[in-house]
C-alpha cells in the first residue's frame, strides 16, 4: 500500500472529517466511517471492532465476516499485520484505537502481502480520533434527549456541553470554543465574572487568561498572566480540587488588581486533559450575599470536566484541519486553502474595485537536483525556496505550495498587472541566487505565469498555470502574463503530448547525423546521432519541438533507448564503408541517467550491434553533475568500466565547477555554442573559449567547439588549438543514407 504521502493523506483526512460529521446517529456514523475508510485506503475491507465483536464492516459477503481473524488483527495492536480473511484469502491489516475504554478499534485490510506505509498508519490513527470525537458528541446529544425531563440543572449542563460540541463539529477556531466555555459557565451559574485560565506551555509555573467575561477592559493586562496558586483559579490548579474563596477582596491568595474590581466571592475548578491539569475555570460575583452550594460546586466540577474534553477535541480538530489545509513539508497553505482565499479575494475585489493577481511558479530542473542529490536534498531545497518566496511576499499575500515543485502566490490589492510583473521580477531574482543545501551550492531558476481578472478562482489559477507553461516552453527562468491565445497553445501541447506517446509506441523516430571533425587534419573523428520525429501528418519534427516535452513526460527514456540501439547499429556498419574507426556520439538526458536500466541498455546496444565500446561516446549536460551526485557518479563509472567514452555537452552554461572535471570520469568537453558565437567578434567571448580549451588541456580532455557557422570562427578556433569542431559551416545534419554515402567517400569530408 505504498503511495505518495503529503497531499494524499491530508485530502483523505479532510474528506473523512466531513463524512462522519454528516451523520445524525451513532449507527449511521459507524457504518459511514467504515465505508469511507475503505475508500480512502483503496482496500477491499474495513471494520469497526468493539467489545470483542465486529459491529460494522464492508467488503465481506453477507454472513461471511471472519470475526476471529479481525479480532486477531486487533490483538496484534496498532500498526500493520498479516491476517487471513476467510474466503477472501490472505491480507494485510492495519488498526487504530477509537476508544480504549470500550475496546473499540478501526480496521482496514487489503488483499495480498503489501504492508501499510508509515504515513497510512498515521492517517488511520487520525481517522480513529475523529470517529471517537463524533461518537462522543452523538452520545452527549442522546443523553441530553433522554434527560430532558430530569432536573433543570442536569439539563442545563448537558445543553451547554452540547452547544460547545456543536461548535467543534462546525470546525470553529479554538479561540471561539474557549470563549463559548466561559459564556456557558456564566449561563450555568449566573455569575457576573468568568475566567478560563490555561497553564503556559513554555513555563508551567505561569497561567494565562485565554477567555473571560465580565472584567473591565482596563483590567485585562493585569489578569493576562498569573502564578499557579494565586487567585481562585490558581489555587484550584495547585490543589487539584474545587476552590471557593469568600471575602475575596481580603484574601491573601488573590491578585490585588482583581480584588480591586469589587469581587466578593469566587469559585474555581481544575481542568484536566488526559489526566494532567492544564488550566482552571473560575466564576466570581460582586454580590455580598452569594453562597455557592454543594450542587453548584459539583456542577462547576462537571462542566470543567466537559471543558477539558472539549478543549482536547477542539485542538485535535484544529490540528487536523490545519494539516488538511497546509503542506506538511513547507507549512505553506495548500491548493485548497489558496483557492478558498482566492475566491474571497475576488469577491472583495468585485466590491472594492482593487485588483487580484496570481503568480504560478514552477522550478526549472528541480527533478535533476532531486534525482542527483536525493529526495532529502530536494525537500530541503523546496523549504528554502518557500522561505524566499515568503520574504518576497507582503503580509497580505498568500504563498502556497500546490505540490511537487509548483507554488502559487496570491497578490491582493494590486493596482494593475505591472505590479504583479514587478513582484515576479523580484521573485525571479531572489530564486536565482545560489542555495546552500547539505553543504553544496545549488542554483535553480523558476518559470512564472501571471494571471489576473474577475473569473472564478480556479480559472484564474488555471490561467496562471497556462502562462507558466509558456514561460517554461520559452526556456524557463522567465515570467509571462496570461493571454487567451495561450490556452489554444496549451491545448495543442496536450495534443502533442498524446501524439508523442503514440509515436513512441509506433517507433516514429529516425536518426540524422552530424560529423565532428579533427581540426588538425580535417578528418572525421566522430558523428553525432540526432533524433528526429517522423510525424505522419506534421512531417519531420526537429528535437527542439518535442525533446523538452519528452523530458517532462518521461517518454525520453524509451526514445533514448531506441536512439542508442539505432546509433550503435549504424556505427557498426561504418568501417565496412571505409570510414575507419569513426565514433558515434549519443545524447543522454538527465532522466535517462537516473533510469536504473541505463547501463544494461548500453550493454545490450553494444552487444546486439557488435560495436566496440570505445567507439561509443555518451554526451551528458552539466546539470547532472551537481556536487554530491553519488548516484550519477556510480553510473558513469560503470559505463567507463565498459569502455564507453563520456563527453560533457554545453560546457560553461551550467554549474561550471572545475572540481567535477577532476572527479567525474570524463573524456571530452564541448564548448557551448554561445561562446563559439562570440569567437568571431573577438573580445570576451574569444577569451572564454580559449580558457575552456586550456582547461581541457589541463585535465587531459579533448575539446569540441560546437556550432561553428562562419569561416572566421573556424580560423580562430583552430588558432586556439581546439581538438575538434562541429557546426553548419562544416556539415549540416544529414540522414543515414546521405551519411553512408559521405563516409564511403570520406576524403570528400575533410575540412580544408
Amino acid at each position: 500500500m505504498l503511495r505518495e504521502a503529503t497531499s494524499w493523506s491530508t485530502q483523505q483526512l479532510a474528506e473523512f472529517v466531513a463524512a462522519v460529521s454528516s451523520y445524525a446517529d451513532e449507527a449511521a456514523t459507524v457504518a459511514g466511517a467504515v465505508e469511507r475508510a475503505a475508500e480512502a485506503f483503496e482496500v477491499e475491507t474495513a471494520a469497526l471492532v468493539a467489545g470483542g465483536r465486529v459491529v460494522a464492516s464492508v467488503g465481506f459477503p453477507l454472513g461471511k465476516v471472519p470475526e476471529e481473524a479481525l479480532l486477531s488483527a486487533v490483538e496484534a495492536g496498532v500498526g500493520s499485520s498479516s491476517v487471513s480473511l476467510g474466503i477472501l484469502g490472505p491480507a494485510t491489516a492495519a488498526v487504530a484505537s477509537v476508544d480504549e475504554a470500550e475496546g473499540a478499534w478501526l480496521l482496514v485490510a487489503g488483499l495480498g502481502t503489501e504492508s501499510f506505509a508509515a504515513d497510512e498508519i498515521i492517517l488511520l490513527r487520525a481517522m480513529a480520533r475523529v470517529l471517537s470525537l463524533r461518537l462522543r458528541t452523538l452520545r452527549a446529544f442522546e443523553l441530553e434527549r433522554t434527560l430532558r425531563h430530569e432536573s433543570d440543572t442536569a439539563r442545563a449542563l448537558l445543553e451547554q456541553t452540547a452547544s460547545i460540541q456543536r461548535l467543534i463539529l462546525k470546525r470553529a477556531p479554538v479561540r471561539e470554543v474557549l470563549q463559548a466555555i466561559t459564556t456557558a459557565a456564566e449561563a450555568l451559574l449566573g455569575d457576573e465574572v468568568v475566567s478560563l485560565r490555561m497553564i503556559d506551555p513554555h513555563d508551567p509555573t505561569v497561567t494565562m487568561t485565554v477567555a473571560s467575561n465580565g472584567f473591565d477592559p482596563d483590567l485585562e493586562p493585569a489578569i493576562a498572566k498569573g502564578e499557579i496558586g494565586v487567585g481562585a483559579g490558581g489555587l484550584a490548579m495547585r490543589e487539584d480540587r474545587v476552590i471557593v474563596v469568600e471575602n475575596y477582596d481580603r484574601s491573601p491568595a488573590v491578585n490585588p488588581d482583581v480584588a480591586s474590581a469589587g469581587l466578593k466571592t469566587a469559585m474555581a475548578a481544575p481542568i484536566h486533559e488526559k489526566g494532567q491539569i492544564i488550566g482552571s475555570l473560575a466564576v466570581a460575583t460582586r454580590r455580598p450575599d452569594r453562597v455557592y452550594t454543594e450542587a453548584e460546586r459539583n456542577m462547576l466540577a462537571a462542566f470543567a470536566g466537559h471543558a477539558g474534553l472539549a478543549l482536547m477535541d477542539a485542538r485535535t480538530v484544529d490540528a487536523m484541519l490545519h494539516q488538511a489545509l497546509h503542506d506538511p513539508l513547507t507549512r505553506l497553505p495548500n491548493r485548497s486553502l489558496l483557492l478558498d482565499r482566492l475566491e474571497h479575494a475576488l469577491v472583495r475585489a468585485g466590491r472594492t474595485g482593487v485588483g487580484v493577481a496570481v503568480c504560478f511558479v514552477d522550478l526549472d530542473e528541480f527533478k535533476t537536483v532531486n534525482d542527483s542529490l536525493g529526495h532529502a536534498a530536494g525537500d530541503a531545497l523546496l523549504v528554502a525556496v518557500a522561505e524566499r518566496m515568503q520574504r518576497c511576499a507582503r503580509a497580505s499575500d498568500t504563498v502556497a505550495r500546490l505540490g511537487g515543485d509548483e507554488f502559487a502566490i496570491l497578490l491582493e490589492d494590486v493596482e494593475d498587472v505591472g505590479e504583479a510583473l514587478a513582484f515576479a521580477s523580484r521573485l525571479a531574482a531572489e530564486l536565482g541566487e545560489p542555495f546552500v543545501i547539505q553543504g553544496a551550492e545549488l542554483f535553480t531558476s523558476a518559470s512564472i505565469g501571471i494571471a489576473s481578472g474577475s473569473a472564478a478562482g480556479d480559472d484564474v489559477l488555471r490561467n496562471a498555470d497556462v502562462a507558466m507553461y509558456r514561460a517554461k516552453a520559452a526556456g524557463g527562468g522567465r515570467y509571462e502574463v496570461f493571454e487567451p491565445k495561450m490556452r489554444a497553445a496549451l491545448l495543442e501541447r496536450i495534443e502533442l503530448e498524446s501524439e508523442l506517446r503514440r509515436a513512441v509506441d509506433r517507433d516514429e523516430f529516425v536518426l540524422h547525423f552530424q560529423p565532428i571533425y579533427a581540426l588538425a587534419d580535417g578528418s572525421v573523428a566522430a558523428v553525432e546521432a540526432l533524433v528526429r520525429w517522423q510525424h505522419p501528418t506534421r512531417g519531420l519534427v526537429p528535437p527542439a519541438a518535442f525533446i523538452p516535452l519528452a523530458e517532462e513526460t518521461g517518454t525520453i527514456v524509451r526514445i533514448g533507448r531506441g536512439v542508442l540501439r539505432a546509433a550503435c547499429s549504424e556505427a557498426a556498419a561504418w568501417p565496412a564503408l571505409g570510414a575507419g574507426e569513426v565514433a558515434v556520439t549519443v545524447n543522454v538526458s538527465a532522466r535517462q541517467l537516473q533510469d536504473p536500466d541505463l547501463v544494461v541498455d548500453v550493454a545490450e546496444a553494444l552487444a546486439s550491434s557488435g560495436l566496440d565500446a570505445a567507439r561509443l561516446v555518451l554526451e551528458i549536460t552539466e546539470s547532472v553533475l551537481a556536487p554530491g551526485s553519488e548516484k550519477t557518479m556510480d553510473v558513469l563509472r560503470e559505463l567507463k568500466r565498459m569502455g564507453v567514452r563520456l563527453a560533457l555537452d554545453d560546457f560553461g552554461t551550467g554549474y561550471s565547477s572545475l572540481r567535477y572535471l577532476h572527479e567525474f570520469p570524463l573524456d571530452i568537453i564541448k564548448i557551448a555554442k554561445p561562446f563559439v558565437d562570440a569567437v568571431g567578434g573577438g573580445g570576451g567571448g574569444a577569451t572564454l573559449a580559449r580558457a575552456i580549451v586550456d582547461i581541457g588541456r589541463t585535465f587531459g580532455l579533448a575539446v569540441v567547439a560546437e556550432g561553428i557557422e562562419h569561416p572566421e570562427q573556424l580560423r580562430r578556433i583552430r588558432a586556439m588549438d581546439a581538438d575538434l569542431g562541429q557546426g553548419f559551416l562544416l556539415s549540416r545534419p544529414v540522414d543515414a543514407g546521405t551519411l553512408q554515402a559521405l563516409l564511403a567517400g570520406v576524403d570528400d569530408l575533410r575540412v580544408a
